[in-house]
């Protein structure tokens, strides 16, 4: 059956990927879903970094009931005007077009995806590869949840535009030089609760733990300054249509 829903609201998260300060961001996402099971959707993506991501699934019901296949577009945020004096010291790091593809399994309540996206805005020149899933768990009519994992593995480029020191970057930062290179960056967990309070309008709120390892951890931009411990959340109203 053909229908979307879109939410607006406001979230909590880490002012740079590795900070122990936050700041208050908006919230938004959306989706479509077409009665052929094919569907766009709006959202942020499942790890540690800020960004914001459109896909949609080309894959019919009728082609398959359970595979998900399609495009992915994304948009990560600049690393500027920070809390830390020092990591606002450094060079910016503008905001970033990632382009990539994903695939995706569904079988109920559970879900699974693996997703590739490189960037094509000459910013990191880097790519993020993310392996998700999730199981949805309806309490009543009304009530449900839905807990996800992640883990995310990024290559050197990306690794060392966000997580690097070196003579082009550290500006008088004072950090010393680090090469970052590339391995597993994150896995997180999260939980997500909705409530519908009619057809059309309900709430939703959520909260994310991401715990950044290898050369992500070790970056003096976490180690000394950041924290490897990443927390999020958000709360949204909805509106199905």
């Amino acid at each position: 059956m053909a229908g979307g829903k879109i939410g607006i609201g406001v979230g909590m998260s880490p002012d740079y990927e590795g900070s122990d300060d936050t700041e208050a961001t908006p919230s938004l996402f959306g989706s479509y879903q077409w009665d052929s099971g094919r569907y766009v959707s709006l959202g942020g993506t499942q790890e540690a970094g800020k960004a914001l991501r459109l896909k949609a699934n080309l894959i019919s019901d009728a082609m398959s009931p359970t595979w998900e296949l399609g495009p992915v577009l994304q948009y990560r945020m600049e690393r500027d005007d920070v809390d830390n004096k020092r990591v606002d010291r450094m060079k910016k790091v503008d905001s970033a077009t990632e382009l990539g593809a994903f695939v995706g399994f569904r079988s109920g309540p559970w879900r699974a995806s693996l997703t590739y996206a490189t960037d094509v805005s000459d910013e990191h020149d880097g790519a993020v590869t993310e392996l998700a899933g999730s199981y949805q768990l309806p309490i009543n009519d009304a009530f449900s949840m839905k807990f996800g994992a992640s883990v995310s593995y990024a290559d050197d480029d990306y690794m060392d535009t966000y997580f690097g020191v070196n003579g082009k970057n550290a500006g008088n930062s004072g950090f010393s030089k680090y090469k970052a290179e590339s391995g597993i960056k994150d896995y997180g967990l999260s939980v997500t609760a909705e409530y519908a309070l009619n057809q059309s309008w309900g709430l939703l709120g959520g909260i994310s733990y991401y715990r950044l390892t290898g050369d992500a951890e070790d970056s003096p931009l976490v180690n000394d300054v950041g924290d490897e411990n990443q927390l999020s959340a958000n709360v949204a109203v909805t509106y199905a249509f």
